[in-house]
């Protein structure tokens, strides 16, 4: 299992596990979060809180502010 940690637009950090990516409806795989890392452009993920496990299931790149 893959994790990563988010930090959130208030400054509080997040980390998420990921099982598997839905790649459907302009999900986006693994790899493009190095951009985003690089970047700092912001993602909107998509998880469940798994008994306070964040599990990631989908991200995108978040819409322009």
């Amino acid at each position: 299992m893959d994790t990563f940690q988010l930090r959130t637009s208030d400054g509080q950090l997040l980390d998420f596990e990921v099982a598997a990516l839905d790649l459907s409806s302009g999900g986006l795989p693994a790899p493009h979060l190095r951009e985003h890392l690089v970047s700092g452009a912001p993602i909107t993920v998509y998880y469940s809180n798994d008994n306070g496990t964040l599990v990631a299931h989908r991200y995108i790149d978040a819409p322009p502010s």
